[in-house]
């Protein structure tokens, strides 16, 4: 019985080992880099109105003009991430 429960928390330590590695390998992966110049929300030259905003969504970088329009890209990421997309593949031509 005791070297039941010695087993069992050996195997608790592992699992709690392997989960906080990976935990840190997602954290230290670079993100992809936004490929504009222009805000994703407003369409803005970014750099007109001071230096953009930098943020990190599913791991791509996403830069807008100010703090207060990330609020606008969370309510609906899937939109701004499709735009972001389609301008990436019109580049790509």
């Amino acid at each position: 019985m005791k070297n039941l429960k010695h087993i069992i928390a050996i195997i608790l330590v592992a699992a709690a080992v392997a989960f906080t590695a990976r935990a840190d390998d997602s954290q230290t992966a670079k993100p992809k880099p936004y490929p504009l110049d222009t805000c994703l929300v407003c369409g803005m030259k970014l750099g007109s109105m001071g230096d953009p905003y930098v943020f990190v969504h599913q791991g791509q970088e996403i830069k807008v003009c100010d703090k207060s329009e990330q609020a606008a890209f969370d309510k609906d990421p899937q939109k701004y991430l499709k735009k972001l997309a389609d301008a990436e593949a019109k580049l790509k031509k």
